[in-house]
């Protein structure tokens, strides 16, 4: 059943690998980068080019932007102002000679000159005391009314040009056409004066003319700003944008010559007139390139899944975790098209890291460096295999998984962003001088990495432990949680099973050292010899280790319900972890510590009464360790319970312990479905001994007084 079991799973964990190289299959069909023909081309100024490149197509060089703009911004300034002739300031003057008029009709013919004087100064007016005289005058006060009413409305209508003006010729707006005039044919402040004297006859009213006429003709041809704006903008439009013209198959760059100026513009301008035509492939192309991501993803999930079968635990390979491997890879797929095909951002700001180190947590540093690799390769066929930006992205993540090593606590994520900005930093700083980049350029790419960053953290600081939860997999996160002396298994056996605590503890000690040896995972070694006996918290004074009388109440029964009682502690335990929801990998070692071995003192026992038994009662329902973690947990557990019943204690004995302990499980076949090797064995026993050493040895006795 169980062999069924296991090709169920593993032909389901295939057809998810099937399903998700197709759907980034059909993602790269939607958002192909090869939809377009595209002419790339990265090469910079004096540069030797490697080959020859020919215009695959007719079309015009564009000018540099920098260039651009100063030819229309020359062109620009080569505009005079355009004029108008101001309404405003006519209505202007016509009501201030129609104060004037008005203040002498309401009042001249009471009021004496010099109060008059007074009063006109007062409204800004200042008028001499004979012309004063002379408005007081009606008849030749609406004389003069008439006639500078005349004069000024035909005067203002043509229109007074600045004084300041130095040019020959002047545009102004008449209607919505702009009419250029000499400047004889309109009048100068002093002309338009002179102009009006003219009309006037009598030597006093010319005075008093002349008076009025200082004081309200005034400049009415002033400058119209928006048309002037109207009219640089087109002096810059007509500038024009192309420098020629380069035919299809023309040479535009030759080998082994450097890249000038005017070469790397035809470049560009190639680029943007092949994107501005939208030359695209066929349809069968489209199905091909989308076979190909096919093609190479499955061969990347493939070769990263049996990588894993090689270097790391088994349950690394679990189909909850390659689900988590292959919502890594799409999400870093999804996200890539969304910044560069749908927002159209610079590739910098794909959370890149969110995906790797989201792997680097659920799985380990090592397997997180891994998945590096497959993930550049993912993301940069998505960009065209424009490998600049994501090597800039991979090579700092690289760096950040680095800070995974140094995290002691359980949710530490600040060394996590500063390790990862750091490494950002130095790399894209390498990159830029290697490239001769400018400041901007380099700034603008340093903010866009950090925002990618930023985005990444938050990601993971929001979905870690949801997923680690979700799926209760024996992350570091959760195994250290695990480690807490106030868990509540691990109180409740301090509490009712002292014995089996302290013996748990002895372990953890021995099964963490030989797993750091080995390369296995030390911390799930430790968890797991915490947690492999809990099942005698249910009956604790069956065992010795917690009740010295235990034998009294063995003594009581046939040998083979003490077997049975005692190997019900597996099972108890599997269902207190299950109870507890702790990881798989943890109940796995529980169920793994004792194998199918046998439980030799009361087989014996059974044996010595002659009575009929059954085999299977005095085994253990296995199955054998089948992790590293789990036979260093299997061989720490049998180690520490003989040391503890040795009356005579010296190096030599515990030695023996461990080699006589190594020994007996692997001529039981004990260690044969585990991936450990006879070199690592010699490991364990190395580093355990100074353990065990160090646990037991006796205090020295020192002479009484």
């Amino acid at each position: 059943m169980f062999n069924i079991s296991l090709a169920a799973l593993k032909q389901f964990k295939l057809y998810l690998i099937f399903f998700t190289c197709l759907l980034l299959a059909v993602l790269h069909l939607i958002y192909s980068p090869y939809r377009i023909i595209l002419y790339d081309y990265d090469l910079t100024l004096g540069q030797i080019a490697e080959k020859d490149i020919i215009a695959p197509f007719e079309f015009y060089i564009f000018k540099s932007k920098e260039t651009l703009e100063a030819e229309q911004e020359t062109e620009a300034a080569k505009i005079k102002p355009v004029y108008t002739v101001s309404e405003n300031l006519k209505f202007n003057a016509q009501k201030n000679l129609d104060f004037i008029m008005q203040f002498f009709a309401s009042r001249g013919d009471t009021a004496s000159v010099i109060s008059l004087s007074r009063s006109l100064q007062q409204h800004g007016f200042g008028l001499s005391e004979k012309t004063i005289s002379l408005l007081k005058q009606t008849s030749i006060r609406e004389q003069i009314y008439n006639l500078l009413t005349e004069e000024y409305d035909r005067i203002f209508n043509i229109g007074i040009y600045p004084s300041r003006y130095d040019a020959q010729d002047i545009k102004i707006v008449r209607g919505n056409r702009i009419i250029e005039y000499s400047l004889s044919r309109l009048y100068s402040l002093d002309e338009a004066k002179q102009r009006i004297l003219e009309k006037v006859t009598d030597a006093n009213m010319r005075k008093t003319c002349q008076e009025i006429s200082d004081i309200i003709l005034i400049e009415n041809i002033v400058i119209d700003t928006e048309m002037t704006k109207l009219e640089k903008q087109k002096a810059r439009e007509s500038v024009p944008l192309t420098l020629g013209k380069v035919l299809k198959n023309e040479k535009i760059v030759s080998k082994n010559q450097k890249i000038t100026a005017i070469e790397l513009l035809k470049l560009s301008s190639m680029l943007r007139a092949q994107k501005e035509q939208n030359v695209t492939k066929e349809k069968y192309e489209y199905f091909l390139s989308a076979l190909g991501v096919f093609i190479i993803s499955l061969f990347l999930i493939l070769l990263f899944d049996n990588i894993l079968k090689l270097f790391v635990n088994e349950e690394f390979t679990s189909t909850p975790r390659t689900m988590i491997i292959l919502c890594c890879i799409l999400a870093s797929a999804i996200l890539t098209i969304l910044c560069n095909h749908i927002l159209k951002v610079p590739s910098l700001l794909i959370p890149y890291s969110f995906a790797v180190l989201m792997i680097a947590l659920i799985f380990n540093p090592n397997t997180g460096m891994i998945f590096n690799f497959i993930n550049l390769v993912i993301v940069t066929q998505y960009l065209n295999w424009s490998f600049i930006s994501p090597l800039t992205l991979f090579l700092a993540t690289g760096g950040s998984i680095v800070a995974l090593k140094r995290m002691k606590k359980k949710q530490e994520f600040y060394p996590l962003t500063i390790y990862l900005f750091l490494s950002f930093l130095i790399v894209h700083t390498a990159i830029s001088m290697i490239r001769f980049q400018s400041l901007t350029p380099y700034i603008n790419q340093l903010l866009y990495g950090t925002i990618g960053i930023v985005i990444s953290i938050i990601g993971l600081i929001l979905l870690v432990p949801l997923v680690e939860r979700k799926l209760n997999l024996a992350t570091k996160r959760i195994l250290l949680e695990l480690l807490d002396f106030e868990n509540p298994l691990l109180k409740k056996m301090s509490l009712v099973a002292p014995g089996t605590y302290h013996h748990a503890l002895i372990v953890g000690n021995l099964a963490e050292s030989a797993a750091e040896a080995i390369g296995a995972n030390h911390l799930l070694a430790r968890v797991g010899s915490y947690y492999h006996d809990i099942g005698k918290t249910i009956n604790p004074k069956l065992f010795i280790e917690n009740n010295p009388h235990s034998s009294d109440l063995h003594d009581q029964m046939l040998a083979n319900e003490s077997a049975l009682l005692i190997k019900k502690h597996i099972q108890d335990g599997i269902e207190l972890a299950r109870k507890h929801k702790l990881p798989p990998a943890v109940i796995e070692i529980i169920q793994q510590h004792h194998g199918d071995g046998q439980i030799r003192y009361f087989f014996n026992k059974a044996m010595k009464t002659e009575l009929e038994i059954e085999d299977h009662d005095f085994y253990y329902d296995g199955p054998k360790p089948r992790s590293k973690e789990a036979a260093i947990v299997m061989i720490a557990d049998i180690v520490e319970s003989t040391t503890k019943s040795m009356e005579e204690f010296n190096e030599e004995s515990i030695k023996k312990i461990l080699n006589d302990t190594i020994m007996h499980l692997i001529n039981e076949g004990q260690l044969q479905d585990t991936p450990i090797t006879m070199k690592e064995l010699e490991k364990i026993k190395l580093y355990m001994l100074p353990i065990i050493m160090g646990v037991y040895r006796k205090r020295l006795e020192y002479p009484e007084k």
